[in-house]
Order: C-alpha cells, then sequence, then structure tokens
C-alpha cells in the first residue's frame, strides 16, 4: 500500500522503499539534517502506517475495559489513554492507544495490527452494541515532531482552539478539510499526529513544509524510535512478551477489575516474577552486530539484541533488546554471542508511557 502523501514527500526529495506492507519516504538525503530537525527544531513525518480503527456504540470502553489493562472507562471526549492487550496467558497482542473523538472512539494500533485487534474484540462482543471499521486506508496521519513543533502546529492549523497536552485531542480545520489532532509524545519529543482523509493528505503535508518542517523519513524515525526506548510490534512487542518486562507498567491499573490475562500479570507483579527487562542498548563498533544477536553476560545467554539504530549525526550504534533481571543494570557490559569482548553497554530502562507520555 502507497502512502498518501508519497508523492507529496517525492516532490520534496524523498527515497522511498518498502516498510512491511507499506510503500514509504524512507529518506531525504540528509538523515543529520532529519535527525536534528527532531530533535531542535520542528520534523514532519509521514505515520499514515499506523494502524487506525474507527469504533462506535455506547458500549465501546466499557468492552475495552474489560479485555485491556488500563482503565479507559470512563474516557472524557478529548482524552485518550495507552492500554495493552493482553491473550489469556498475559502475552501482548498489542499495544493500543485509545482516543474519544466525540462521535466515536478511535484506537491507534501498532502497523498492521488494526485487524487482529478488531477480530479480537469481535471475538468478545456478546450482547455489546459496539462496531468496528478500519479506517487506516481511508485517513492519513501526518506528524509534527520537536521542540518547535507547538509553533508549526499553530501555523498549520491556524484556528487550533488550543495546543494539546500529551494524549488529548483536539479538532481543527485547514482549507476547510477536517482534521484531528492527537498529542502523543514520543519521550520527551512533543509529537502532534494530524489525521485528515486521504483526499487532503497532500494538503497537510505541504502546509506544514512550507511552515518550515523538515521532512523526516523513516529510517531517521527508526532511529528516534531505538534512541527513545519504545518497542516495535514484531521486535519488542508480541506474544512472545508480557507488558511488565516490555516496561509498559503505565498502561497497567492494578486496581481495576479483571481483564484478560490479568492474573497471570498480578500474579507476575505481586511474587516479582518478571525475569528479563527491556533495555536500551550501546554499541561499540569494533564488533558485527545485527538484530537477533544473542546477549551474554559472563559467558551465559542473558538476552537478545531487537532492533538496531545508527545515529545519523554522532555515528553512535544504539539497540534495543531484552537482559535478564541480573544483567539489565545501566552499566552492565555485555557480550554479543561469538565474541569475547564486551561490546554492548546498557544505558537504562525505556521511558515509556510514564509522565512523559501520559
Amino acid at each position: 500500500m502507497s502512502s498518501p502523501v508519497l508523492a507529496a514527500a517525492q516532490a520534496s526529495g524523498a527515497q522511498s522503499g518498502p516498510w512491511g506492507d507499506w510503500e514509504l519516504a524512507t529518506g531525504f538525503g540528509y538523515p543529520a539534517a532529519e535527525y536534528r530537525a527532531a530533535h531542535q527544531a520542528t520534523a514532519v513525518h509521514d505515520t499514515s502506517y499506523l494502524g487506525r480503527i474507527k469504533a462506535t456504540g455506547p458500549d465501546v470502553l466499557d468492552l475495552l475495559n474489560r479485555l485491556s489493562t488500563n482503565r479507559v472507562d470512563p474516557l472524557p471526549p478529548g482524552s485518550g489513554a495507552a492500554t495493552v492487550l493482553t491473550n489469556e496467558k498475559g502475552r501482548i497482542l498489542d499495544l493500543v492507544y485509545v482516543f474519544n473523538l466525540g462521535p466515536y472512539i478511535l484506537l491507534l494500533t501498532s502497523p498492521g495490527r488494526e485487524e487482529a485487534v478488531a477480530q479480537w474484540l469481535d471475538r468478545f462482543t456478546f450482547i455489546e452494541d459496539i462496531a468496528t471499521e478500519p479506517i487506516t486506508s481511508s485517513t492519513a496521519l501526518i506528524t509534527l515532531a520537536g521542540p518547535k513543533s507547538p509553533e508549526t502546529l499553530a501555523m498549520v492549523a491556524p484556528g487550533l482552539p488550543a495546543t494539546p497536552e500529551p494524549l488529548q485531542v483536539v479538532h481543527a480545520t485547514l482549507d476547510g478539510a477536517q482534521l484531528s489532532i492527537i498529542r502523543l509524545d514520543l519521550a520527551g519529543i512533543p509529537c502532534f499526529h494530524i489525521m485528515a482523509s486521504v483526499e487532503h493528505a497532500e494538503s497537510v503535508w505541504n502546509a506544514a513544509a512550507a511552515c518550515g518542517a523538515v521532512p523526516v523519513g523513516e529510517d531517521v524515525w527508526q532511529v528516534l524510535r531505538v534512541e527513545a526506548g519504545v518497542p516495535a510490534y514484531g521486535k519488542e512487542l508480541g506474544e512472545a512478551f508480557n507488558p511488565l518486562e516490555t516496561g509498559l507498567i503505565g498502561g497497567i491499573d492494578f486496581a481495576k477489575g479483571c481483564y484478560i490475562g490479568q492474573e497471570v500479570i498480578a500474579r507476575l507483579d505481586t511474587y516479582d516474577k518478571v525475569q528479563r527487562a527491556l533495555v536500551r542498548l550501546s554499541l561499540d563498533d569494533a564488533v558485527p552486530a545485527q538484530e537477533g544477536a544473542k546477549l551474554l553476560s559472563e559467558g551465559k545467554e542473558v538476552g537478545v539484541l531487537t532492533s538496531l539504530a545508527r545515529v545519523p549525526a554522532t555515528g553512535a550504534l544504539l539497540g534495543l533488546g531484552y537482559a535478564r533481571r541480573a544483567a539489565a543494570v545501566p552499566g552492565h557490559r555485555l557480550t554479543l554471542a561469538g565474541s569475547n569482548v564486551p561490546s554492548v553497554e546498557v544505558l537504562d530502562l525505556p521511558l515509556l508511557l510514564g509522565e512523559e507520555q501520559s
């Protein structure tokens, strides 16, 4: 599937390529400038690959509350929450952001996971009044990111009633197009996701570029993700993991009622049985590394490298991975399987769903 803003991005000099099921802008030829824009100014990035589900009916929030880890009932209009859908074994089906847009509830899923999420909701819908409609292909999602993004957003949508706070949504218009603007930060980097119909996608992209936002491709965006310690489905999220070891504790309400997988997660927490943790990693260039490599400590396997990214501005090699809790200590040195040199340093536990995102 081609992004609805791919043509506009290519007109801005984008190189394109496949990413999952999508054809996206992978870069614009100046990765260091793209990276700096996100940290120092305003970047504009095409996040249309994120799954989007429109859920309607009076029982939507109640059903989600009974199926997922966080309290989402009630969720006032204009507000959102992060929650995790887990299976009966407490393993992750997906991290889902739930936003009350007023006329309907918007579910933001991982790329390609909207169908699985909709099917999971349908599986547990019996007498509830709820309907779901995937809107990924009929809408676009364009993200403004960076410390100056609030000012850029005000120029792109001059009628904006207010700048949304984290996990809030507001509505605005651009040349008659209806926009929903969702605030979902990237571990300290302000991010505003602008949802529009596919017919108006290019207008939003061009308006952002005209207001000085620097286009950022998927290659640099993945560097920002790894740097921030944000897990991705198929790498750090999935049914091989539970929310506690993935660092999603901010998306779990231990005081709410039962949900699918609740007994397992509560037992892991109560009896301190979480065996491993998601960590950020710094890697030396001296030893070749690749995703999926085993991590060793004192010759024993203690984890795995799940994501790898090179910071274009500095050349630093960063990664995400899972390590047993005894090894998941900042400053601890690990060895890649096949090497005798401790070339991997644990930086810290990722910031996710904490104060900066909730």
